[in-house]
């Protein structure tokens, strides 16, 4: 087993963060603040899910959200950190757990990134905007069992996303594209 990542990995890593940027820029005009996550986490998760069934090691959403969260930091250093943050939950858990070699282990991958995200998006967001109680994010903060919902939407997204992953997976396996283990 390989202990470094190669070339490749890398160019890989970042086609499928170009991937999901993409992702964001069709589906985040037409939905409402507060779920843009959850109408992108199905597209994004296709990208996540392809990125660690090829990376397959601990490190693979990593290799694939911080190069984008470095970027960005030229827009916002918050945005960074919300990213690097969201990376830091997952691969945690991820450390943990395993590799990403296993289908289970990529459906919890993409499940604690998309919801890792949405809770962290909504928390930062009520407490950098905290205009008013009036304000969607801090509403949405201040009523639990909202948050809650929202967040396992994240994660059922995010589920809904690797699925069609390993979708595509199969039909990559099947045109002799990629070795994974099913």
């Amino acid at each position: 087993m390989r202990t470094s990542w190669r070339l490749r990995d890398y160019v890989f890593a970042a086609f499928m963060t170009i991937g999901m940027v993409i992702a964001v820029i069709i589906v985040g005009p037409f939905a409402p603040p507060g779920f843009q996550l959850l109408a992108w986490a199905p597209l994004g998760g296709i990208f996540l899910t392809l990125g660690m069934a090829r990376l397959q090691r601990r490190g693979s959403v990593a290799l694939m959200i911080l190069p984008l969260a470095l970027l960005l930091g030229l827009i916002s250093p918050i945005i960074s950190l919300y990213l690097a943050a969201t990376v830091l939950v997952t691969e945690l858990v991820m450390f943990f757990v395993g590799n990403y070699r296993r289908k289970i282990n990529r459906l919890l991958g993409n499940v604690l990134f998309f919801s890792s995200a949405n809770l962290g998006g909504l928390l930062l967001a009520a407490f950098l905007i905290k205009t008013s109680r009036a304000d969607p994010f801090v509403k949405i903060v201040t009523q639990h069992w909202l948050l809650l919902l929202l967040t396992i939407l994240a994660g059922v997204a995010g589920a809904v996303g690797w699925w069609l992953g390993e979708l595509g997976i199969q039909q990559l396996q099947k045109a002799g594209k990629m070795d994974v283990e099913l």
